[in-house]
């Protein structure tokens, strides 16, 4: 015996092998975007971009467990005056009063898509900032989310776009 102790005993090695191959090949990795549950709903994924002209976005999906059809009617967040609830028409964002989230159905906030829009932002807000987004749902009532601030990229990767 030479004294020396391997960093890893062989199951013990085998077994992390195994592990960081198959995170490999599945392409496994856990969102980043923050999530909570509350009433039946499910918010996850829940990101927010900035550009470099101070405008910023809330990216996330909304999944209603629920028998009972729910309108998101209103959204606030801690960093800013105001924030718009668009959906995209052919390259043009369109204000909305309500987007419709479906008894057992899903809705995706995306870009193309339905979004929130941050506008008059407090501070600028840089990568790694966390935003407190306020959802106000109807029936139900305001549920918050904490959102990273992530470059456009990253944010759009953390959704699950199919």
């Amino acid at each position: 015996m030479t004294g020396r102790r391997p960093l890893l005993r062989r199951p013990a090695r085998g077994l992390l092998l195994a592990l960081l191959a198959a995170a490999a090949a599945g392409g496994c990795r856990p969102s980043r975007g923050g999530q909570v549950v509350a009433g039946g709903l499910h918010i996850s994924h829940a990101v927010v971009t900035t550009t470099a002209e101070g405008e910023a976005s809330a990216f996330l999906v909304l999944e209603n467990a629920s028998d009972t059809a729910r309108s998101l009617v209103g959204a606030s967040a801690d960093v800013t005056d105001s924030v718009m609830m668009h959906h995209d028409v052919g390259g043009q964002m369109q204000p909305v009063a309500q987007i419709a989230v479906p008894a057992g159905g899903r809705v995706l906030l995306a870009p193309g898509h339905d979004h929130l829009m941050l506008e008059g932002l407090r501070r600028p807000l840089a990568v790694g900032d966390t935003v407190a987004l306020e959802l106000l749902f109807s029936p139900g009532g305001p549920v918050t989310v904490r959102a990273p601030v992530l470059r456009y990229t990253e944010a759009v990767s953390e959704l699950p776009i199919r």
